[in-house]
């Protein structure tokens, strides 16, 4: 009897120890699906009927939507040389590792929080040209026009 007790009291316990030791399997992630060319989905939606682009809009949180709809307002009403530019940088940024997006767009936006004198300085400065490929310096520009104007 006392066996069947000891036996009884180890055979559960070492049932909960296997279950422990063996982690349960996490689905394997889906494939992630490659992020859609910025560039060429602002064209395919610049090209919608209104009545497609309101339907597309319309899944947007609120926030998001208004951010989307000012910045789509900005754009068609820039000029045709303007818009090809956007694009231009779009494409551009698109084309760089997910990594040196991050850092650029990190910059722009560091950039920006900065006064007007001292964002001058910093997008002639040192240290843009040593953390950044021409090509990535010419993004972070690109998005300080007015600054640019001003220094030519």
């Amino acid at each position: 009897m006392a066996f069947m007790f000891v036996c009884g009291a180890v055979s559960p316990l070492a049932a909960q120890q296997k279950k422990a030791a063996v982690a349960p399997r996490k689905p394997p992630a889906p494939p992630k699906r490659p992020q859609p060319n910025p560039a060429k989905e602002l064209d395919r939606f610049a090209k919608m009927p209104p009545e497609q682009q309101e339907k597309e809009l319309a899944k947007l949180p609120p926030a998001r939507r208004a951010a989307m709809e000012q910045r789509l307002d900005r754009y068609q009403k820039s000029s045709p040389e303007q818009q090809e530019k956007f694009k231009q940088r779009l494409e551009a940024m698109y084309n760089l590792p997910k990594e040196r997006q991050a850092a650029v767009r990190e910059k722009i936006q560091e950039l920006r929080a900065l006064p007007p004198a001292e964002r001058r300085k910093a997008l002639n400065g040192d240290e843009l040209k040593q953390k950044f490929s021409p090509d990535e310096q010419q993004l972070v520009r690109d998005s300080f026009p007015r600054m640019q104007q001003q220094n030519d």
